[in-house]
């Protein structure tokens, strides 16, 4: 039964599983993302460190893509679900040696990283051991070293010279490793990882747990890289964009885990110094000729001259230590980011001890900290979304992250869930060629190339964890173990400085109201408290448009299928349910996450066209940015066929485009009705303007200053006071009474 026609027994199996599924006890794994107050705020601390920047620097680096020796070999569940203290001897003995340096792997074959296990049509989730050499250059002597992971799928266990050093739980975000201080300069170095690909439908603790609509790719599925710096350092810098200034919390590290030593991280307390951090934005331009660079520093107008900058004077943290520098710059005016002119920013931080770089020999080779950003404002008026205060209606589609291979006869032969940057150029050219504005990341969080892409050819981005056809039961699992929260906090710190990303999203398709509802609310309350930028929402099914768990949320987004897997008639269907959704939540903006129909067959190409011809105008009936309307997305599923482990259908043809390239007839219809202007950022060339700041003034102030401001606001204070206490007594108190 092919996942269309069978989508309400689907639904009804998770319900029937999500209440049947063994009482075994939960995993005791524990997530390892915490916060964490520090000086100057908080900070989210992974595996003993500040959660990194993933971003692409100018600084020493070590790419570890390519070839990597692996053996698949099934592995015990239980035992990759329990905590470490207790398992780790276990999956050590397991191990049988795999993760030393000595071991002989020469008789196991390569894979790419990043890459899979099991590409399809192999739907076989199993474990896998991934082993890769590599040389550390004498230079690194005296530097901090960070191990980086974009992903792996599901668990991960990472060993650098024999050495265990933590593990990762979740398929889609990154995570990172202090390794300095287990590295050889000068000589052969090996990292080694145990990666368990946990078969969906087996448990109810993991996420996602089961009923996936999609391919779930195994194994080392991101890329992996040593970063290096000086022992202090800047390891992130959170821009926060406001219509007329930007605050900027940068993170400092100081460690003592470098090349050379056997210091563990955090064993060695020394003071620190005093510094001073400055951060400039400079004017960036987007042209063909940078676009796909993963270089900051090639977007510059003019070099690193004519920006506004700010300094603040700052005591290093002491050797193990993390703090927090929250810096503002205010300026005149600026272009804002919006997908008809995705203006963008960078931002460059540089650490500077005594009036001069931390190391020397990171000054001459850039240990300085780039980041792209762009200035947008995002708010809920009443049933409207504001983008830079004007009401938007996005057309949107859904894009898969991967790259199916076919044969000549169009079967499936292969696939990944890598994409190039010209893959992902190309994919976001077919969406321009639609006409669409808004791309809805799947099910997971979007590649990050997908959102780099998107930043600068300028489209609107709705990212989400995947809570994917979650029941009650699941719902209760997964947030005790605290594995949905971990997941939303990478996801969030990793896309911080992203203005693509408008909306990110908790759960598609689930059931069940308190447990849902009281994950939600807990969700949103954690996405406030690390970004606060963007608006929260979930896919809801469209069945149900009166669905109360929307409350907590900024909009309420539905996936609405009306004369495809309900209803009889799709326009009909879809006005009354558009109805009764605003009625139910007349002060948030609707989403409708996802309209479709697959096209399998010549004839159910024609049933497509027809869903969109029905589905579309009724859509566009109540848009948001006409008078009276309230829609603020309109969504097709999806841009382009993606693969699926659903049983006996290998390949989901839902999409727009076929696989030779062609606009199915739907496609045609999308590319006359839709007309939203994006993807045109490079060819605009856009050279933002940034006028001089009204005041560069940083965040501390000194004390004969600050004691100056006092001063004068107390003196202020009480003129007014005095001002106000006249009048009320000369009007004998009546005009505060007539307040109450």
């Amino acid at each position: 039964m092919r996942w269309g026609a069978g989508a309400l027994v689907v639904v009804l199996t998770a319900l029937v599983l999500g209440g049947c599924l063994p009482t075994r006890a939960a995993g005791t794994l524990a997530p390892t993302l915490s916060m964490q107050d520090v000086d100057g705020g908080t900070i989210a601390l992974q595996n003993g460190v500040p959660v990194p920047s993933f971003e692409w620097q100018p600084r020493p680096r070590i790419d570890l893509d390519g070839p990597w020796r692996v053996q698949r070999e099934p592995m015990d569940q239980a035992l990759t679900m329990r905590d470490r203290e207790t398992s780790l001897p276990d999956i050590e003995a397991e191990a049988d040696g795999r993760q030393a340096p000595g071991y002989d792997d020469s008789g196991w074959p390569t894979l790419a990283v990043p890459g899979t296990t099991n590409p399809p049509p192999d739907g076989d989730e199993t474990g896998a051991w991934y082993r890769r050499g590599f040389q550390v250059p004498p230079a690194w002597n005296g530097r901090a070293v960070t191990l980086r992971f974009a992903s792996a799928n599901y668990v991960a266990d990472v060993w650098v010279n024999g050495t265990w050093v933590g593990y990762h739980e979740g398929g889609s975000t990154p995570f990172a490793f202090e390794v300095g201080h287990l590295l050889r300069a000068g000589a052969e170095n090996l990292v080694a990882v145990r990666v368990h690909t946990v078969g969906l439908g087996t448990r109810a603790d993991i996420v996602p747990w089961g009923l996936i609509d999609w391919w779930n790719y195994g194994g080392l599925t991101g890329s992996v890289w040593l970063e290096a710096s000086g022992p202090a350092s800047t390891v992130r810098a959170d821009v926060v964009p406001h219509l007329d200034a930007v605050e900027v919390d940068v993170v400092l590290r100081h460690t003592a885990a470098l090349v050379g030593t056997r210091t563990s991280p955090g064993n060695v307390h020394t003071p620190g110094g005093t510094a001073t951090v400055t951060a400039t934005i400079l004017p960036a331009t987007v042209r063909p000729s940078n676009l796909l660079s993963p270089d900051p520093r090639d977007l510059l107008t003019s070099g690193t001259a004519g920006g506004l900058e700010t300094s603040q004077e700052v005591e290093i943290p002491s050797t193990g230590e993390a703090s927090v520098v929250p810096l503002s710059l205010t300026f005149g005016d600026a272009d804002l980011w919006s997908p008809q002119r995705p203006a963008l920013y960078v931002l460059r931080v540089e650490l500077r001890w005594n009036d001069r770089p931390l190391d020397a020999r990171e000054a001459r080779q850039g240990d300085i900290f780039w980041t792209t950003f762009g200035l947008r404002h995002l708010a809920v008026d009443e049933s409207r979304v504001l983008l830079n205060g004007t009401p938007i209606f996005l057309r949107g589609v859904g894009v898969h992250d991967e790259s199916l291979d076919f044969d000549a006869d169009g079967a499936l032969i292969g696939g990944s869930p890598y994409e190039t940057p010209r893959q992902i150029r190309d994919t976001l050219d077919d969406a321009s060629r639609i006409g669409a504005n808004f791309i809805r990341a799947g099910h997971q969080p979007a590649s990050p190339l997908l959102l780099t892409l998107a930043d600068r050819l300028g489209f609107a981005v709705w990212e989400e964890i995947p809570l994917y056809h979650a029941t009650p039961y699941v719902f209760e699992r997964v947030m005790a173990r605290g594995i949905p929260q971990q997941m939303l906090r990478e996801m969030a710190l990793r896309d911080m400085n992203h203005p693509s990303v408008l909306f990110h999203g908790f759960a598609n398709e689930s059931t069940g109201q308190d447990e849902r509802e009281s994950a939600l609310a807990e969700l949103h309350d954690i996405d406030r408290e690390i970004d606060g930028t963007r608006l929260t929402g979930q896919a809801a099914y469209g069945w149900q448009p009166d669905d109360p768990t929307q409350s907590p949320l900024d909009v309420a987004g539905y996936t609405f299928y009306y004369g495809v897997f309900y209803g009889d008639d799709a326009a009909e269907g879809t006005r009354r349910a558009l109805g009764i959704a605003h009625e139910a939540h007349p002060d948030k903006p609707i989403m409708v996450l996802e309209f479709g129909r697959w096209a399998d067959t010549p004839a159910d190409e024609a049933a497509q066209r027809r869903i969109f011809e029905e589905t579309y105008p009724m859509l566009q009936r109540f848009r948001a940015d006409a008078p009276g309307g309230f829609l603020a997305a309109a969504t097709w599923w999806t841009l382009r066929d993606f693969a699926t482990q659903i049983a006996g259908i290998g390949v989901e043809d839902f999409g727009l485009i076929r696989p030779d390239g062609e606009l199915r007839p739907a496609g045609e219809l999308a590319a006359d009705a839709f007309h939203a202007p994006a993807g045109e950022g490079a060819q605009q060339a856009i050279e933002p303007q940034l006028e001089r700041p009204r005041s560069t003034t940083a965040v501390g102030l000194g004390e004969w200053r600050l004691a100056a401001y006092l001063g004068y606001a107390t003196l202020v204070s009480l003129v007014m006071l005095g001002a106000v206490t006249f009048a009320l007594t000369r009007r004998g108190g009546r005009a505060l009474g007539r307040r109450r």
